[in-house]
Formats: C-alpha cells, structure tokens, sequence
C-alpha cells in the first residue's frame, strides 16, 4: 500500500511533466512566430536598402556632376568620395592612392584650420574658410569652402563634406588693389608731408571752396592762430574778403582772385603788395580730373628780400656801370671769335674809334686810318686765351702807337663754358716814355756814383797826405821845441795836433759813408759773438765800463766789413757817453720770423728826445765831444738799410740809451752784391 507521501510526489511530478510539456509547446509556437517576424523583416529590410541605395544614388549623381569640386572626408581628412572637378583641381586620384586633405594645407594656415575645424564640429557648419593650399606639383592656390557634417542614425559625426571654390585671382587682384591703395596712401602721405614742411605758403581747396590741406607756413604768414590740420574742411569763400586788409589794395585783391577763379587757368608769380612792407609772389594752379574741375592749389612766397636785394643789386649796377662807362681804363667783351660784345666810353678814348665802329666788329679786323692792323696777331691770341696781365704795343684809329697795359680774364656762362673773354686796358705810354727817360737818368746817376766814388778816394788821399805832413811837422815840433815853448805855445801845438786827428777821423768818416751803400756786398758766414769780441779787444773802453755779450749771438751771412763797421760804431758811440763808475753796455737780440732784432743797451748821459731821429742824419751828433765827427750813426743807418732792416733809438737823459735795430734774414742769407739801399731811394 502505497503511502500519501508518494502518492503526493507523483501528483507533482505528473504536473510537472504537463506544465513542461505545454511550456515546449507555447516555446515552440513563439519561436515560430519569432522565425516568421524575422523573415518579413528581413525581406523589408532588403527592399528599405534597395531603396535607399536608389536615392543615395540619385543624390550622388547629382553632386558628382555638380562644377565646383565636391568632397566627403571622414574626420582624419582622409577623403572618401569626391566629383571630377574635385579630382582635377586638387591634382588625385582616389582609386591610385589615399588622399588626405591637411597636406594641402600651407603651414601659414594651419592655425587657423585647426580653429575653423574645430567651429565645423561644434556647429555642424563651415561657411567662407579662406586658405592658402598647396597642390601636389608645389602649386600654390587660395580656396574658399563651404562645408557641413555627415551623421549616422545615431547622430553621431562621422564625416564632412563641402564644396571648394578657387579665390586664386580673386586674391591676387586684392592684394593688387591692396598694393595700389597702400600706394596711393603712401603718395598722399608723402605729398601731404611735403606740403606741410614746404618753405612757402600752400592751401588746397576743393571745387566747392573748402580747405582740402595747408600747412604751418600758410598760417604764419597770414597770422592765423590755428593748427593747419584744424583748418581743414573750412569754407574759403569769405576768406579774400575777411583778409583784404592786409594788403595794400584791398579792392583790387578781391577783384584779382575773382579774375583768376573765374578763369581757372595757372597763373604765376602774381605780386601782392602787404600794408606791413612785405612782398608776396602768388601762383594758382586749377586742378582737373578728365577735364572736370576739381579744385585748386594757391602758393605763396615772401619775396621781400629777394626783390630787396634785385634792387639793390640794379642800383649797385647802375652805379659800376656809370663807373666802368666813365672810368680812365678801357673795357671790352669778346667771343671766342674775337667779336665786340661790349666796350665803355674809355676804351674808344684811348683806341680813337666810336662805340658803334667797335661793337659788333672783329678785333683783328680793324684798321687804323692807313690801314695797319692795331693789334699784332701774337696780342690777340693773348687776349683769347685771358692770360693774366701783360704789356702790348697797339696802333689807334690815327695810326699812332700806343703802349697798353692789359688785364683779361675768360668769361663763362651759366653752365660753366667758356664763351669769350674781358679785359681791361690802361692807356700806358706816358708811363713808358717817363720809364725810358728814367733809365736814362739812372745810367747817368751810375756814371755819376762811379765818378764821386773815385773822386772820394782822389780827395781822401790827396786830404790825407798835406795832413800826415802836418802832424809829422807838429810832432817834430813838440819834440825839438817842446822844452823851448811857453805852456801856451804847448797848448797851441796839442790843440793843432787835436784838429789834424779831428781833420783825419772826418775824412775816414766821409769816406766810409760815400761807401756805406755802394761798395760791393761780401757777403760770408759770420759768428757775431767773435764780431763783437773783435771790437772789445780793438776799441778804446774806459776802465768804468763793461761791455756785456750772450755767449751765443747768431751765426749769420752777411758783409763781415759791414757788421764789423754797424756793431762798432753803435758800441765805441756808447762806451764813451757812460759817466757812471759801474759803466755796462749789453748787446741782446731776439728772432722775430723773417727778421733777427739785435739791442745795444747802455747805462750812459742818455739822448734828448729831439735827437732821437737827427743822430742818424750826416754830420749830426746829440753830445759836445769835439772829437765826433756825426758820421757814425748815419753809416749804421745806411748799412741797416742795405739789409731792408729799421734802426731806432729809446732813451731818456740820464737814464741810459737803447739802440734797436733789425736785419731781415732773407737779405742776410742772399748772396746778391746789389746796392739796395739806392735802389730804394731812387
């Protein structure tokens, strides 16, 4: 017998085995219900894409044949599908090789792709991107695209496609404009730079009258208290009336500029007269544009000193002119072909022909009255050439010979050519005559000095020789009759012995003069210091005195004679006028240039002032002493003037004497034996 327990499991399990049995059965109508919905489907879904595929194509024949190049690039740039003109204008081929566009991109431009990709994911739209691109043969181009993005069923991105347009001319004729207007812009600048710094006066004005530009020196000279550049766009129709009275005729200043715009044609140089004394000169330029009147252009230059100086200048022409047209020398203007140009009242005075015989007419040409030439030929090629002044012999119009002296020079135009010549003539033949006729005396005085000369000597030896008589008959005397004699008979006989010394010095003294400036000139290298050591040890020097001397004078050439006689007479003149115990006389020089300055300085009596000239004259002596023969210091003066030297003296009495003279260097250092000192006085 069974138990409930089991027959309590079999229950279930018969259960079981139905509910799973009917849980097969409902599984398996569901699964075929499943089988057949999945059929349909999929024959739906291959009639949706069959479809689709025919409206895609559709679409894609129409962009594929579309001008402008269309392409679809997925998100790397890599293109996916693209038109004909897509291909050729990008230089690709697809179906060769992968095709990725941001190589095309010139590296100038990748920045700003990247920004303008970066707005296409963002917004879904890329209108106007404008770029420079770089074709595969190294083409450059600009392109313009217009793009959007491509997304699947779920929205998401997931390629873009545009259509490109090539801007290449598009911008090579903007950047031209570009170029044109910077240009334009630079010139306007430049021109407006100009005007404002030019040194006259400018203002622009339009068709309607307004101030298109002006500068500072406009403002300055009409004493305007505004910047130029604030002036600009003001209305100039009242302007002449608001400035008429700075000008001296307001009236007709007004009616001028009315004339002038009313005419619209350049004038220039239009002088204005100013109350204030100035003188403008104005000049009006119209402008047009294709024969359109466009404004126009007003400049104004202060003139004063120009026109000043232009009158000045014709008044001081006038005044050479009446100065050369009556002036004592001859002028005359010649071509290169020796033709007259010009010639002044003078020059007919002196050649006897008119102005109107001379201008115009060839100087070889003319002819005196019997037909001489009046020029030579070898004078007339002088004048041509405009040497420097030289002497001719002419002939006037009477046939008479003339001597002229003639300075020419050649004359030259604004470009610098020579185009003729000038001179100047001064009538010389009195001149000439008085030079012949001073030849003449100067042979006669040279006969003359040769002749005293010699008579010098004559009467020096012939004056010596009853003289040395004399003393020797004195001196006999003293000798053999000395003791016989009364003191006043000695005092006789020593005064007669004094005057025969006196008589001797003055005739050695007459001698060196008549000699001091004619003797022939010896002229050698001398050592002053042994000059003037010389005449220590061979003149008379008192005990109280001390001749004084720098152990180096100069060394220099010269007449040793000479320089012996000029230091000699100065020194042996000064060791005797010194009272004083401590008795001094220097002898000093300084080198001024061209000239060696030499002082004898003494501690003597001193010279008054009224001898200070007159010592130097013959026979003049400033002191008592019976022995002076008033020759030595007027030797000095003749030796000093043979080497262009000056000889003074600065003393006071009672204080001393300084005794200056000069010797030039160039004379010194000459070996020239000339007489100078007489050729000066003659």
């Amino acid at each position: 017998m069974e138990s409930n327990e089991v027959k309590v499991l079999k229950r279930a399990l018969e259960r079981q085995k139905k509910a799973r049995a009917q849980a097969e059965k409902i599984l398996e109508d569901k699964s075929k219900e499943l089988y057949d919905t999945a059929e349909h489907l999929k024959r739906a879904n291959v009639l949706l894409e069959n479809l689709l595929n025919e409206r895609t194509d559709e679409v894609n024949a129409a962009f594929l044949n579309i001008i402008d190049p269309y392409v679809v690039m997925d998100l790397d740039f890599n293109v996916i599908r693209s038109n004909e003109s897509a291909k050729e204008f990008l230089k690709f081929n697809r179906l060769k090789n992968e095709v990725n566009l941001s190589r095309y991109v010139h590296p100038d431009f990748a920045q700003y792709t990247a920004e303008s990709i970066q707005s296409l994911l963002e917004t879904g739209i890329l209108k106007n991107y404008r770029a420079k691109i770089v074709l595969p043969d190294n083409q450059q181009k600009y392109v313009q695209i217009n793009a959007s993005l491509i997304y699947d069923r779920k929205a998401n991105p997931i390629a873009a496609q545009g259509i490109i347009r090539d801007i290449t001319q598009e911008k090579d004729v903007e950047s031209l404009l570009k170029n044109q207007q910077e240009q334009l812009k630079e010139s306007q600048d430049r021109l407006a730079t100009l005007i404002k710094n030019l040194e006259m006066a400018v203002l622009l004005e339009d068709e309607n009258r307004k101030i298109a530009l002006t500068n500072k020196k406009f403002c300055d000279m009409f004493g305007i208290q505004a910047n130029p550049e604030d002036m600009i766009g003001a209305d100039c129709a009242n302007a002449a009336e608001e400035s008429k009275d700075y000008f001296k005729d307001p009236e007709q200043f007004i009616d001028r500029i009315t004339e002038i715009l009313k005419n619209q044609e350049t004038v220039l140089s239009d002088e204005l007269q100013m109350t204030d004394g100035r003188i403008l000169e104005r000049d009006y330029i119209p402008l047009f544009n294709d024969g359109v009147y466009k404004g126009h252009l007003w400049s104004y230059r202060d003139v004063t000193l120009t026109k000043t100086f232009r009158q000045n200048l014709q008044a001081e022409k006038d005044k050479y002119s009446g100065i050369i047209a009556n002036m004592n020398l001859g002028l005359i203007e010649v071509d290169l072909n020796g033709q007259i140009q010009t010639v002044n009242r003078s020059f007919c005075n002196i050649s006897g022909f008119e102005m109107k015989e001379l201008v115009g007419s060839v100087v070889h040409e003319l002819r005196t009255a019997n037909n001489k030439q009046i020029i030579d030929d070898k004078d007339i090629a002088q004048l041509k050439k405009g040497q420097d002044s030289h002497q001719m012999a002419v002939f006037n119009k009477k046939g008479e010979q003339r001597h002229w002296l003639v300075s020419s020079a050649p004359r030259f135009d604004e470009a610098q050519r020579a185009i003729g010549s000038i001179g100047i003539h001064l009538d010389i033949t009195e001149h000439i005559k008085l030079q012949l006729e001073k030849e003449k005396l100067l042979s006669k005085l040279e006969q003359s000095n040769e002749s005293l000369k010699e008579y010098a000597y004559v009467v020096s030896h012939d004056l010596k020789s009853p003289l040395r008589s004399i003393e020797a008959l004195a001196s006999w005397l003293s000798n053999d009759y000395g003791d016989s004699l009364d003191d006043a008979g000695k005092e006789y006989l020593k005064l007669i012995q004094d005057k025969i010394e006196s008589m001797e010095n003055l005739i050695s003294g007459i001698l060196a003069y008549s000699t001091a400036n004619t003797s022939e000139l010896k002229n050698t290298e001398i050592d002053l210091h042994d000059v003037v050591s010389e005449i220590e040890e061979s003149i008379y020097i008192p005990e109280n005195v001390k001749v004084v001397a720098p152990e180096k004078l100069p060394t220099i050439i010269a007449d040793r004679t000479k320089m012996h006689q000029l230091f000699q007479n100065i020194i042996s003149n000064a060791v005797v006028h010194i009272e004083k115990e401590n008795g001094k006389v220097e002898v000093l020089y300084q080198d001024k240039h061209g000239f060696w300055e030499f002082c004898i300085k003494d501690n003597g009596v001193g010279i008054p002032k009224k001898y200070h000239k007159k010592i130097f004259e013959i026979f003049q002596s400033a002191s008592d002493d019976k022995k002076s023969t008033g020759i030595g210091l007027s030797i000095v003066k003749k030796i000093i003037d043979r080497y262009n030297g000056e000889v003074w003296v600065e003393s006071e009495e009672g204080k001393g004497t300084d005794f200056y003279f000069t010797l030039e260097k160039q004379t010194l250092n000459s070996n020239l034996h000339e007489d100078i000192a007489s050729q000066k006085v003659i």
